[in-house]
């Protein structure tokens, strides 16, 4: 079993759910290619996990966050500018 030290976060049906319906709407929204690639919905997971612990309750506007923040392109060190500007 994975360690969960270091979960932040419970998340109950209903957030789970609209993570749900966020995740697949911009997986439909991906190239093919990308679709089913291990790597890029790992990291669109990340990035909608992110937007829910910031506090983003709806499906919609979840999946409009994430997408743009998926497609911002990498800044030195692995990290989307997003996170970094979220930074104090």
């Amino acid at each position: 079993m994975p360690p969960f030290g270091d979960v932040k976060y419970v998340y109950d049906p209903e957030a789970l759910k609209t993570m749900g319906v966020a995740f697949d709407t911009v997986c439909r929204a991906f190239p093919p290619d990308l679709r089913d690639h291990e790597g890029a919905r790992r990291r669109l997971a990340l990035v909608i996990i992110r937007h829910m612990d910031r506090g983003e309750r709806d499906a919609t506007r979840l999946s409009e966050l994430a997408l743009l923040d998926f497609m911002r392109p990498l800044a030195p060190g692995g990290q989307s500018q997003s996170s970094q500007d979220a930074r104090p």
